[in-house]
């Protein structure tokens, strides 16, 4: 089975790695840039084009046919909306399979207003939120981790033009991941709940699986409203008052090795999914600690790939 992975130059796709390599999958990589090592541990690296570069989409398409890519894995937040509306042509055209929520899930998630408005329409508990300047916490419509953040006292009020913002109450408590996995039938296989315990640039380094039965039954509910299918994130607060939750991220979540340690490789059961053959649970093993560290990957400038 030939699997087209992405972003494979930051951290996480290092220890993600490992996981992909427990099944017999060819990994066909790609990268914006040389420097990603990610391109140097595949069994195939390729260059790509930025995500905003025009003729992305066509040297996609050329590796799809060329490779015979069976499936991909979007992980990407920029290029996850077209991968969704592309789901269909792709199998018709490449006979490629694409791990990833219908079109009108990833527009919600994506959308920090939209899955605000969505979490409201649900009555799942979230700060209050504004497309005008109306709270102290801003931050981009469309964005990731912590690019772009701002807090009122930081910038000049009546020259911040809010056009791509919303502005949102501070909650307070801890902060929680819910790793998520669905069949394509939007049925939820594992719903993992991890406190991060601490953070770099929006992703978790250190953190630790918990069961809690409120923020699972939360889950439960935004995942029968929204159908995903595949692997998503869930992001909330949580102190001794109450819970608030923040954002739904699409795809596989930066911590998401702690939750597949805990369980079972997803990956396996994705391969499952499309395969058309039975998975079986594994059981969740709550209060493991994840703590994530760098290793080096050195190169020749001769083995680098241009």
């Amino acid at each position: 089975m030939k699997v087209l992975v992405e972003g494979i130059g930051s951290m996480v796709f290092g220890s993600q790695l490992k996981f992909y390599r427990e099944l017999d999958w060819e990994l066909i990589g790609m990268d914006v840039t040389s420097h990603s090592f990610g391109l140097y541990k595949v069994d195939r690296g390729l260059l790509v084009p930025k995500y905003s570069d025009s003729g992305c989409w066509l040297k996609i398409e050329e590796i799809l046919e060329k490779e015979k890519i069976n499936l991909v894995m979007p992980t990407v937040n920029e290029g996850l909306l077209t991968w969704s509306m592309n789901k269909k042509t792709y199998k018709e055209k490449y006979n490629t399979d694409i791990s990833i929520s219908d079109e009108g899930v990833i527009d919600i998630c994506i959308d920090k207003w939209k899955t605000f408005e969505f979490f409201k329409h649900i009555g799942i508990p979230t700060p209050e939120t504004s497309l005008e300047m109306k709270y102290e916490f801003l931050k981009p419509r469309v964005g990731r981790g912590s690019a772009g953040i701002f807090f009122k006292n930081q910038i000049d009020i009546k020259r911040f033009n809010m056009a791509g913002y919303i502005s949102q109450e501070i909650v307070e408590g801890d902060e929680y991941t819910i790793d998520v996995l669905c069949d394509f039938d939007s049925n939820p296989i594992y719903i993992i709940p991890r406190k991060r315990l601490e953070t770099e640039s929006g992703v978790s380094v250190k953190g630790v699986t918990v069961f809690d039965e409120e923020i699972i039954n939360y889950t439960k509910i935004i995942v029968d409203a929204l159908k995903p299918i595949g692997i998503i994130n869930i992001q909330c607060f949580k102190n001794e008052k109450d819970i608030k939750f923040i954002e739904i991220n699409p795809r596989l979540a930066g911590g998401s090795t702690l939750s597949f340690a805990s369980s079972d490789n997803w990956f396996k059961a994705i391969e499952c999914f499309y395969n058309n053959s039975v998975y079986e649970k594994k059981e969740v093993m709550y209060d493991n600690y994840m703590f994530r560290y760098f290793n080096d990957l050195i190169i020749n400038k001769r083995e680098m790939l241009v």
